[in-house]
Order: structure tokens, then C-alpha cells, then sequence
């Protein structure tokens, strides 16, 4: 994450609970999806919904969208 950012990357953090580390390392730029759930096994969920999500929609850049 730090070499993203010294990098100006964007970074997409996927986080749970309390967004931990990663969380507090998040810049104006950056995404912080945080599942605020104490069970890492919901957080996981979420996570994959969002992770299929983020793909769909960069293949819609690339490819264009479906109809």
C-alpha cells in the first residue's frame, strides 16, 4: 500500500471490522470498503460481492458494456 501510494497509485482497500491498518493508511484518493462486521466469515462475503463487482465494471471499460 505505502509503495501504491509513493507511486500516486490509487489504492481499493477491502477491509472489515474496524478497517484496521489498512483503513488509517487510506488518502484522499484511495477506496475504503469496510465491511464493519465482527464475523470474518460475512466480511469475506461482502468482499467477494465487491471484488465481482469491481471486475464487471472494468470489463465494462475494456470491452464495453453488454446489452
Amino acid at each position: 500500500m505505502k509503495a501504491a501510494q509513493a507511486r500516486k497509485l490509487v489504492v481499493i482497500a477491502l477491509t472489515g471490522r474496524d478497517g484496521g491498518t489498512m483503513g488509517h493508511m487510506c488518502g484522499r484518493r484511495d477506496f475504503h470498503i469496510n465491511v464493519a462486521h465482527q464475523r470474518t466469515m460475512r466480511v469475506q462475503e461482502v468482499h467477494l460481492l465487491v471484488v465481482h463487482c469491481l471486475c464487471e465494471v472494468v470489463d465494462n471499460v475494456i470491452f464495453g458494456e453488454k446489452k
